[in-house]
């Protein structure tokens, strides 16, 4: 019997079969999303010619009506799948204002037809070694540490005293026993069974690391969350697969999540979820990878240390587990395994609970400075502690030399580090309004790191306030896939909706924050000015309120109810301006310029942002870009200075 002549258009090294459907990397399948797909056959179909949105949309979206956006997804989710990551000319080229050009040199082949030979294979002892373990084979010594259960085995606990060589053959011999009852019936290729732990592995596109719960009688929490942030900054650093970022999961730290449940709340395929005991001067980190979609165990390892020998625990902790994870690791892709970000215990200590109370961001977040100062006092070369109190410093007030400062100290330390390259885009952005200088560093630290939440959010919002909005909600869109439960990405979503005047979708993304926090004061804020430009003042009162209860403003909240039982929502603003009038310290002139154009006195307004500009610079300055609130003055010659004097258009 055969098979018919196949035809495959290949560019690089990608294969991709247009009748199946298929994208293909060096013979591994690659995952991209239909659309997408799509996309990338009417590419390759006419390269090098220059296609037009318009065309595109016909061709991917045929007889269905879609917003314009929808091929900017798509075509940054195909870069991303080909791995472009920003490279300009790559395979994909942007035509501004016009279309796409695929520019890649495209071959067409047809295989020759060939014999379907159908193998029958018998089990044997290495069809066994595939099933319990990846591919890349271990060291004894390593393989009494790993040990793994196929899938479809429910979870069980071994007893904590039980030796590690009995737990290796009880283990094996459990295995052994799965694998030949299913091979009962079993004939097929000399690949794995669809059932086998390395197929299952090597399938997954996303993970989540949770903090291990703690089993013993005190607090372990930081030690948990430490372990945690190690094994997810290293697996994430070699860069095969997204792991949810730290502050995605430190939510689960209470240990008392289902790891399937906290897996589907995070949108991964499988989540690594464990326990850790101590007693004395000892540690037991217990491992085990779900399979989200059916609950089954994929990978089982336990790890035992010494309290004293904490990273030494780590290192072999990430070793091992990468391993698993991933098959031909390179020398680099193991050195990054291992790379510590501090050798001082307790200088990471405090930068992990200064990670904690920043990843709030609330009225907590400022108690993360003082950690970081103090991990930086504990260990002066400690380049990520740097890194981020430069962007609390940096976010959290009005842009300072300070946090310039710093992010230079933790880049001079470590110029690979893509979150320091995003936090000094930011400070480029609001310090300097240095926009080239903003966009290359957030491209840079992509490059570095694709999977920084940090880097694509900041990217948002850097298109955004350069009024490419459609381009700024793919990257926003990125930053919250990579991390669902932000709630500052979700709301900043929210944001960059009120900026296209797409209210209703701006209203949908704070209301998902307050669902995870419902006392999340930015989400607040951003309600009053979205509920007030629908005309909603009713609901615009509430979230003005609901900001103030954080503040626990009770004399604040009876003033406003007065003003706008008085004159509505121009009652609370025109409340706000007198109060700011009488101050010796009003605060920020564009506060009070932006109020004055609220309530439509747009000369005294202007007069007001004009004198802002003569003040220091605040975060701010550059939202006169893109805010609906300044729509009524945009035209008037005076304010477009303002806008020249910041370098936007």
């Amino acid at each position: 019997m055969r098979n018919p002549a196949k035809h495959f258009y290949e560019f690089g090294p990608f294969r991709l079969d247009a009748q199946k459907h298929r994208l293909l990397r060096n013979g591994d399948l690659v995952p991209v999303p239909s659309k997408a797909l799509e996309a990338l056959i009417v590419f390759v179909q006419h390269p090098n010619q220059m296609l037009e949105r318009e065309a595109l949309m016909q061709a991917v979206w045929a007889d269905t009506f879609v917003e314009d956006a929808n091929l900017t997804v798509a075509v940054s989710q195909l870069r991303k799948s080909l791995g472009q990551n920003g490279v300009a000319g790559e395979y994909i080229e942007t035509v501004p204002r016009v279309g796409y050009r695929f520019v890649a040199e495209v071959r067409e082949v047809h295989d020759q037809p060939t014999p379907l030979i159908i193998e029958k294979r018998t089990l044997s002892h290495t069809v066994i070694e595939e099933e319990l373990v990846p591919d890349t084979p271990h060291t004894e010594e390593q393989s009494q540490s790993i040990l793994v259960r196929p899938v479809g085995q429910r979870l069980s606990f071994l007893p904590f005293s039980l030796s590690r060589a009995a737990s290796v053959s009880l283990l094996a011999g459990a295995a052994l026993l799965a694998v030949a009852l299913s091979a009962v019936s079993y004939f097929g290729t000399s690949k794995p069974a669809p059932s086998s732990p390395a197929v299952a592995i090597r399938s997954l596109r996303s993970i989540a690391v949770l903090p291990p719960k703690s089993l013993s009688g005190e607090a372990d929490a930081s030690l948990s969350l430490g372990m945690a942030d190690a094994l997810i900054t290293r697996l994430g650093s070699v860069g095969r697969l997204p792991v949810r970022p730290t502050s995605a999961v430190v939510r689960f730290l209470d240990g008392n999540q289902d790891p399937v449940t906290a897996g589907r709340a995070l949108g991964v395929d499988a989540v690594l979820d464990g326990t850790l005991q101590r007693d004395a001067g000892g540690m037991r980190l217990t491992l085990r990878l779900i399979n989200v979609a059916n609950g089954m165990q994929l990978w089982f390892g336990h790890f035992d240390g010494a309290s004293t020998e904490l990273f030494k625990l780590q290192d072999d902790i990430s070793q091992q587990v990468g391993e698993a994870l991933f098959t031909g690791l390179s020398m680099d892709d193991r050195a990054l395994l291992t790379k510590r970000l501090t050798t001082n215990a307790e200088a990471y200590s405090l930068y992990l609970k200064g990670n904690y109370f920043w990843n709030k961001r609330n009225l907590e977040a400022s108690k993360s400075l003082d950690y970081f100062r103090r991990a930086i006092e504990l260990d002066p070369n400690f380049a990520q502690a740097y890194a981020a109190l430069a962007a609390v410093n940096s976010t959290m007030g009005n842009p300072s030399p300070e946090a310039e400062a710093l992010i230079e100290k933790a880049l001079k330390l470590d110029n690979t580090l893509a979150d320091a390259h995003a936090t000094y885009s930011f400070i480029r952005m609001f310090q300097h309004w240095d926009w080239p200088a903003a966009e290359k560093e957030l491209d840079l630290a992509i490059e570095l790191d694709p999977n920084s939440v940090k880097a694509h959010h900041w990217k948002g919002v850097y298109l955004s306030l350069r009024g490419r909005l459609d381009e700024a909600k793919v990257e926003m869109h990125r930053a919250l896939d990579l991390d669902p439960l932000s709630l500052i990405v979700m709301a900043d979503l929210s944001q960059l909706h009120y900026f296209a005047h797409e209210y209703d979708q701006a209203i949908d993304y704070c209301n998902r924050a307050l669902v995870l926090d419902s006392h999340f004061s930015v989400a607040h804020e951003y309600l009053f000015d979205i509920y007030r430009m629908k005309g909603m003042d009713q609901e615009a009162l509430n979230a003005w309120i609901k900001r103030r209860h954080a503040d626990h403003d009770v004399q604040a909240i009876e003033r406003v109810r007065r003003s706008f039982d008085r004159s509505g929502l121009r009652g609370i603003v025109i409340d706000e301006l007198d109060m700011r009038m009488k101050s010796r310290e009003s605060g920020p002139a564009i506060i009070t310029g932006r109020n004055q154009v609220i309530v439509g006195n747009n000369e005294d307004g202007i007069r007001w942002l004009q004198r802002a500009f003569e003040e220091p610079k605040t975060h701010w300055n550059p939202y006169l870009n893109v805010d609906p609130v300044y729509d009524g003055v945009r035209n008037d010659p005076r304010f477009k200075e303002l806008l020249h004097r910041m370098n936007l258009p």
